[in-house]
């Protein structure tokens, strides 16, 4: 399995609970699939989930060269999890067709996080 590209990024799990603070259900339905929402609110502390899955999104668009825009959205990515905890990515019809572009065959995710920070890689393959 060859690489073709990495993403990374980081962010401050305080700008994501303020982001949802200040902007509630406006900016959560922006960033996050319903999906995505649910299991990070199923957590006593929902904060480090949402920054880490922010961090995955924007990671994943930078694997693709394309940042989040008009090729590669917010939610063109659902980060899940397999059975056994694996965090695996979901792709809309934009998100396949840069998989395609790239002949990869799938993204390759690891995320993690902190008291205070939130981090994500992204393997393009």
């Amino acid at each position: 399995m060859a690489i073709i590209s990495i993403g990374h990024d980081i962010v401050e799990i305080t700008r994501i609970q303020s982001a949802c603070q200040k902007y509630g259900d406006r900016f959560l339905q922006k960033i996050y699939t319903p999906n995505e929402i649910k299991y990070c609110f199923s957590k006593k502390n929902p904060f480090p989930s949402l920054a880490s899955r922010f961090a995955a999104k924007e990671a994943v668009s930078k694997a693709f060269h394309c940042g989040i825009g008009p090729q590669f959205h917010w939610k063109s990515a659902e980060i899940n999890h397999q059975i056994n905890g694996r965090p695996i990515i979901i792709l809309d019809p934009l998100g396949q067709n840069l998989l395609q572009q790239f002949h990869g065959s799938d993204i390759l995710i690891t995320l993690t996080d902190t008291l205070s920070i939130a981090s994500a890689v992204a393997l393009l393959v």
